[in-house]
């Protein structure tokens, strides 16, 4: 992932680079909010765990209680005061209703406490902390009013009246006190055995006298038992007009500084969330991005061996193309030529190697670049080499080596009668034990050409002739010249341009020329940048030996 990372570090660069600027610009124009907070405590309701609602009893010990307390802040009634209180309708930033105040309106419980701060942001800071005050001070009052209303409700309904009376029982701490439960069933229990004894004996019987007084003893003691909870629910009801369970600690101050933007945080967010998201970027294009740029990609999607990395150069018009084979100075691309030679020999065992053709997908790949270097390196060594022109629609060595083009490969293919001809056509190079066969002018029928049993005797000829033989021929899409070459050479290489060519349409043309019966020896990856050799497999090995060369030769000149 680092590689895919680096090699697109431009495009982490941008992304990194938009996004912190908009952090910047956002932090320094965005409209200023300022937050205004107070805090109240809110302690357990009074009462005995009961509060009165429409004419019933219920309890108050819910979980839920503080929950709802919560919401009271907000709620419309309560908003509709404060908005109105305040005028606020003629303020822009609430000029859309009670639902722009509720929004602007945050309740914040302090963890395992009974605190909560009531914050109210806004971008007047004098009105953000006139709106938290009040909203305080309102809340307050209702929950005070709220409460004598309870209470007062609650004793007007149990007076000792008859009326009164009558609804004790009903009380839920009448109805759930253990006591009076086990006094209701013991006098269950009496009333059945009174009346299967009123079965056998009269009235008068001491049984049934003894029965029908322990009724009454036991109907006593539950009237007693009802009203002293009667009597102490009537104190602590009574109590709650001492006080209130809300209170206001801290009222809101006004804000010295904004609550957003915060300045500091949104730039360092936007320059960590740029960086994030450029990496993310260059991850998903290294991911949905088929062209093929390092070793692992031939290997792993095209299953071919890969012969080496050429490094992108810059050639200036008065040098040739393989000038960096030349020179005496330390020099990747030469180095790069010349490991490609090894590599061609480890992959062209038994004798595949010694003739082979140079093709690529497409074009402007620099296939011809390659082939010329590769034949001068082949040179180099020592070995008789011959280089033709098989592109015979796009002829480019002619260039490359500064031939003449007027008679060539084409005079033979059309003309020829013997390959004892051919030794006229060759030319050679200011490379000592190179030649080349320039393709001459260009025809009208390249396949035609092509077809005739003159290729598959030049190829013979050349073989016996030279140590080694070179084949610069078309790219394998969109004619088909590569495989006419291919049945006379049954070894290829397949130059792939770093980054342009596409795996699956590489892999289409491998399968191609493979099924026509040409082995391809392996992949060479070309025009790879200084900057990218790090992903082909050879980054290390480059730049040590530019280094490890540019001390000898600095020593050499002491």
């Amino acid at each position: 992932m680092f590689e895919s990372i680096l090699s697109r570090k431009w495009l982490v660069l941008a992304v990194w680079a938009l996004v912190s600027g908009a952090a910047v610009l956002h932090a320094l124009t965005a409209r200023p909010i300022y937050r205004a907070q107070t805090l109240l405590v809110i302690e357990k309701e009074r009462g005995g765990g009961v509060i009165y609602s429409n004419g019933s009893l219920i309890e108050s010990k819910n979980e839920d209680y503080y929950q709802t307390q919560y919401k009271l802040f907000t709620s419309l009634t309560l908003l509709e005061k404060v908005y109105q209180q305040l005028n606020l309708g003629e303020n822009p930033e609430f000029r859309e209703g009670v639902e722009a105040l509720n929004n602007a309106i945050s309740i914040q419980p302090v963890s395992r406490s009974r605190l909560v701060y009531v914050r109210v942001s806004s971008f007047d800071q004098n009105l953000a902390a006139r709106i938290a005050n009040l909203i305080s001070e309102t809340f307050v009052t209702e929950n005070l009013n709220n409460q004598l209303f309870i209470s007062r409700d609650i004793l007007s309904t149990i007076q000792g009246d008859a009326r009164a009376t009558q609804r004790y029982e009903s009380l839920p701490n009448v109805v759930n006190n253990p006591l009076i439960q086990t006094l209701k069933t013991d006098l269950a229990k009496l009333e059945s055995q009174t009346a299967e004894l009123s079965q056998k004996v009269t009235d008068r019987h001491p049984a049934m006298i003894a029965a029908r007084s322990n009724a009454a003893s036991l109907k006593a003691r539950i009237a007693a038992e009802t009203e002293r909870i009667v009597g102490s629910l009537r104190a602590e009801l009574s109590g709650q007009f001492r006080g209130n369970n809300v209170r206001i600690i801290d009222r809101a101050r006004l804000p010295d500084r904004p609550s957003y933007p915060d300045k500091q945080k949104v730039i360092l967010a936007g320059t960590a969330i740029g960086l994030l998201l450029g990496i993310l970027a260059a991850v998903i294009i290294d991911v949905a991005d088929q062209s093929i740029r390092t070793q692992r990609d031939v290997e792993e999607k095209l299953h071919l061996p890969f012969l080496g990395a050429i490094p992108a150069g810059v050639i200036g018009s008065t040098e040739r193309p393989y000038s960096a084979l030349l020179g005496t100075k330390p020099n990747l691309s030469g180095e790069a030529f010349r490991n490609l030679r090894t590599m061609i020999e480890f992959a062209g065992i038994n004798e595949h190697s010694k003739v082979f053709l140079v093709t690529s997908t497409l074009q402007e790949e620099g296939k011809t670049h390659c082939s010329s270097n590769l034949a001068v390196a082949y040179a180099q060594l020592g070995e008789s080499v011959l280089l033709i022109d098989g592109d015979l629609r796009r002829p480019r060595l002619h260039r490359n080596f500064r031939l003449p083009n007027e008679h060539g490969l084409t005079q033979f293919l059309a003309a020829g009668k013997k390959v004892e001809e051919l030794e006229n056509l060759i030319a050679p190079t200011e490379i000592e034990n190179l030649k080349v066969l320039v393709c001459g002018v260009q025809p009208p029928n390249p396949s035609e050409l092509l077809n005739t049993p003159r290729a598959g005797a030049l190829v013979s000829w050349a073989r016996s002739h030279f140590d080694r033989v070179i084949v610069d021929c078309t790219p394998m899409f969109p004619v088909s010249d590569a495989l006419l070459w291919g049945r006379h050479i049954r070894s290829a290489i397949f130059v792939v341009r770093f980054g342009k060519t596409r795996g699956p349409l590489v892999n289409n043309a491998a399968k191609k020329l493979a099924a026509s019966g040409v082995k391809p020896l392996g992949v060479l990856i070309n025009s790879v940048k200084l900057s990218n050799l790090a992903q082909t497999g050879y980054g290390r090995y480059y730049s040590e030996y530019y280094r490890d060369m540019h001390k000898e030769h600095h020593a050499k000149a002491l």
